[in-house]
């Protein structure tokens, strides 16, 4: 590998893995795009993306504080990005997110600003919103839930990817519906690629927002804003069926992808695979290809309760 001169550089150009010890007897080929092998997360895409088209367009120079309402791995990517490109940066989150994304994003010299868990990020996006009129001659909201930014990067990269990856031989794309600007973005490329191709979205089971739901709590950090998106409603027709996933499924996934593939995921990523072995089942799947996305790593998802179990560990007599 080259040595290179700039950090974002290596966004991009992620893995894809065949799950072969998650899912040794499957009758589909289920594969998973390893985004965590991005500087952070699948976000750095979109991010990106969403600052260059700011900065074309001078919304952002080095005197703008960028703000926006995330869980988390937005945040940590605008914080990196802010670092290594030379703006500030503001970020409203919810309290239900981990400690972990909070202290990266501080560690990058962001300001984060908590917000009650009760609202999830429906409630920080608005306050975000209200922040940046009050200060409308420095802040700009970089509003990836609906700057269509989002979704193109995506379509740019991270489809052509997978499509190159896999030969054009996919039949099913198993994707999350956090700000949708994934869904957007590969939902179109896809089918513009194949219409045949299923896309597959899912969503908190307890939060089915997206299926016409109440607002309602869950633990799948990174989907389920509480709300139906911009980039959503973009492209909403390019979605074939909505899959509902309980927390607790999300989370055994989550413990026996590292048992398995040896891989640390983040909660969202063990919903993708969940939902993806329950589609594989279908008869009409056996022998498919069937793709989903591991959004990012398991180590800022280490203090979340009942996650990742502390047994197994033993203590030699006289410590503690």
């Amino acid at each position: 590998m080259e040595a290179i001169g700039d950090h974002t550089l290596l966004i991009g150009n992620t893995p894809l893995l065949k799950l072969n010890r998650l899912f040794p007897d499957s009758p589909a080929n289920i594969y998973a795009k390893l985004e965590m092998f991005n500087p952070m997360s699948v976000k750095d895409r979109p991010v990106l993306s969403m600052i260059k088209a700011g900065i074309a367009d001078g919304s952002i120079t080095s005197d703008t504080e960028v703000v926006e309402a995330s869980s988390g791995n937005t945040a940590i990517a605008i914080s990196l990005l802010g670092a290594v490109m030379g703006f500030k940066v503001r970020i409203f989150m919810s309290e239900l997110a981990s400690v972990e994304r909070r202290q990266i994003i501080m560690a990058y010299g962001a300001k984060v600003v908590i917000t009650p868990g009760s609202e999830h990020t429906k409630g920080a996006r608005l306050r975000a919103i209200r922040y940046c009129e009050q200060h409308p001659d420095n802040a700009f909201f970089l509003n990836q839930h609906s700057n269509p930014n989002n979704g193109k990067a995506h379509y740019s990269t991270t489809g052509p990817e997978i499509w190159e990856q896999t030969g054009g031989k996919i039949d099913v794309m198993v994707i999350g519906l956090g700000t949708s600007g994934t869904f957007d973005g590969l939902s179109t490329f896809f089918k513009e690629k194949n219409p045949d191709i299923r896309i597959i979205c899912f969503e908190p089971e307890s939060s089915p927002v997206y299926s016409g739901g109440e607002q309602g709590k869950h633990k799948l950090i990174g989907i389920g804003p509480g709300f139906k998106t911009d980039n959503f409603l973009r492209s909403k027709d390019n979605m074939n069926e909505l899959i509902l996933v309980p927390d607790e499924a999300a989370y055994e996934m989550t413990r026996k992808i590292a048992r398995t593939e040896g891989l640390l995921v983040g909660v969202t990523s063990g919903a993708a695979a969940w939902v993806a072995e329950m589609v594989s089942k279908r008869h009409e799947h056996h022998g498919k290809t069937i793709c989903c996305l591991f959004y990012d790593t398991g180590e800022r998802y280490l203090s979340t309760p009942g996650l990742f179990s502390s047994h197994g560990v033993e203590f030699e007599n006289g410590s503690r």
